[in-house]
């Protein structure tokens, strides 16, 4: 047996909305250990909607369908199932009540055209759509099992949580593999190097890796069809020994959701961004939920051989920016740190050096936590160059809250393959985890 979707709607074939549909039935299934074998779209059209029906109907699939469920002329889905499988539309009188009332308990009339969406394909079970009126169907058409669902996003997410999911899982329990998927975050390597790196690993038999960019991250992707558990483990921990340096996170690329699960919690933020005009504020509003104050120094290359005018400017910030829970992200001016820089090889090739400076007070599970660090980033390539694509001030700023996050859960920073970090120094007052 295999999954099909098919998404439905004039919208989404001319690209007027966005797929949405698809994507969270895509995510939330391989969640689930299933895997969409395929996706169809197709426009308001009943000879087209039949078609596709009939077409998906031939294969042993369970087939989830949204949109074209609603009261309009221009909403043909149920017809269209109830052609291909030659059963009459018939009034469900459950729903049909079910719909009055929902009408009456916001005080409106229910028109007669709602009427149409308590008309459902003889044989079919109607699903509850616990916030709207149009319901859903189950219906087997032919060897496929279809799911009707409403197109209306929302409604279709009330839907699967309720009653959706449970029934899909329930359908495929003995009859579809399961899938396994397990995602790396990577930062600071190129696909054509990573797959050069990974071109070596034995792949054993039913476990794939795949990957995308999404700049300026990759994600990598282990899938495991119907593989065992220990395959998969085994295999994860010799990924990770290659891709540790570069390594981020994993599951899910979203720092403020990976602190929340640490309960991490962390108070305002005061930063000063000297090298990344604007950047680096955006990517700390994506690290930390509480307000984040970030003076932005407009530094360029030119200015900085003024270096007495400089100097004066930026410290004269300094003093006034609190010292509670400050950041810092400044070019590197200070002699006695550019010949500590030399003493290390690979940062000393790198002609271009940025400073990451931090001292955070926070909590951990209630308990009071304090990180601080002096980093140094060296380049290969200027920031101030607009030019520059691969390492340019959008780069330089996500890098600092990568390693920020780091620092954050005790992980050692990570060190992009044409990059140096020097750490000049760091501390933290609860340098192991807390015990469960």
């Amino acid at each position: 047996m295999r999954i099909e979707l098919i998404s439905t709607g004039d919208e989404v074939i001319t690209g007027s909305i966005d797929d949405t549909n698809a994507s969270f039935l895509s995510r939330e299934l391989i969640d689930a250990g299933l895997q969409v074998d395929r996706r169809h779209t197709c426009g308001d059209s009943l000879e087209e909607l039949m078609a596709v029906i009939s077409e998906v109907s031939k294969r042993n699939s369970i087939v989830i369908v949204t949109g074209g469920l609603g009261p309009t002329n221009d909403d043909l889905t149920t017809e269209a199932a109830a052609r291909v499988a030659g059963m009459p539309l018939e009034l469900n009188e459950q729903w049909l009540e079910r719909m009055r009332y929902w009408f009456e308990q916001r005080g409106r009339t229910m028109a007669k055209s709602n009427l149409k969406q308590a008309m459902l394909p003889q044989g079919s079970l109607f699903i509850n759509n616990p916030i709207g009126t149009a319901c859903g169907f189950i219906l087997k058409i032919d060897q496929a099992l279809f799911i009707f669902c409403p197109g209306v996003p929302k409604e279709l997410k009330a839907m699967w949580e309720s009653s959706i999911k449970e029934m899909v899982i329930s359908f495929t329990r003995e009859t579809i593999p399961r899938t396994h998927l397990i995602r790396l975050f990577l930062m600071g390597i190129g696909e054509s190097n990573l797959a050069e790196l990974l071109s070596k690993l034995e792949m054993p038999q039913g476990i794939t890796l795949g990957d995308r960019a999404i700049y300026p991250l990759i994600e990598l992707k282990l899938i495991g069809h119907d593989a065992s558990d220990s395959d998969m483990f085994l295999l994860l921990d010799e990924l990770m020994a290659i891709v540790s340096p570069y390594y981020v996170c994993r599951d899910s690329y979203t720092l403020l959701e990976q602190l929340t699960q640490k309960e991490i919690k962390l108070g305002p933020i005061n930063a000063v961004d000297g090298l990344c005009r604007g950047w680096f504020l955006i990517h700390l509003q994506e690290l930390f939920t509480n307000f984040v104050t970030c003076s932005v120094l407009n530094t360029d290359e030119n200015t900085l051989t003024d270096t007495d005018n400089d100097l004066r400017l930026e410290k004269e910030l300094l003093e006034h920016v609190p010292a509670h829970n400050k950041i810092t992200l400044l070019p590197v001016t200070d002699e006695s740190k550019l010949q500590e820089i030399t003493k290390h090889e690979k940062a000393a090739v790198y002609p271009h050096h940025y400073e990451l400076s931090y001292h955070l007070d926070f909590t951990e599970h209630e308990h009071q936590r304090s990180i601080s660090g002096d980093v140094i980033i060296s380049f290969k390539d200027n920031v101030y160059k607009p030019g520059s694509y691969t390492r340019n001030r959008d780069f330089l700023a996500h890098l600092c809250c990568v390693e920020l996050y780091k620092a954050l859960v005790r992980e050692p920073l990570i060190t992009p393959e044409d990059c140096a970090i020097t750490v000049l120094a760091q501390s933290d007052s609860m340098p192991h985890p807390i015990e469960d």
